[in-house]
């Protein structure tokens, strides 16, 4: 074996026990994804969603909603439900669910974005119960105009 080859050999074990030690300390798993593309910025549109998502995680109603159009869009799939047709129904969905007690914050696992659609993995945790959600925001003019949400629930 080339001394370049044993070089690149050591890089890519390096990456792979980075990665490993990141995922100890909850960092998310794009972050060793990058790391193995050999990219570690985030694109606009990525940047945008968790930022949204740390908003909406400190319970700042206003600094969540100031990343969403005003004609924005949240559907759940697999029926297709529509949960919010506005920023408007937005705001009052979240003061209700911190209000109710029923706010979770939401861990990201995984972001990545194929132009204006970021692809997330969100897990929130509690009374018993882990719900993984994989979520499509799609983002355009800065702002996130729609949302498609797909949650599996699961016991604890």
């Amino acid at each position: 074996m080339s001394k370049g080859d044993r070089m690149k050999k050591s890089i890519s074990i390096f990456t792979l026990f980075l990665c490993a030690g990141l995922l100890v300390y909850n960092a998310s798993a794009s972050t060793c994804s990058r790391l193995m593309e050999g990219r570690m910025s985030e694109t606009k549109e990525e940047q945008i969603v968790r930022s949204q998502l740390e908003a909406f995680n400190n319970k700042d109603v206003e600094g969540c909603l100031k990343y969403f159009s005003n004609d924005l869009t949240v559907t759940v799939l697999p029926d297709e439900t529509v949960i919010a047709s506005s920023k408007e129904e937005i705001r009052t969905h979240v003061i209700q669910q911190i209000e109710s007690g029923d706010f979770m914050p939401a861990t990201l696992v995984d972001i990545r974005s194929n132009g204006p659609f970021v692809m997330t993995t969100e897990v929130k945790e509690g009374r018993g119960k882990r719900s993984t959600i994989s979520f499509i925001y799609y983002v355009e003019d800065g702002l996130i105009k729609k949302m498609w949400g797909a949650p599996y629930t699961e016991e604890l």
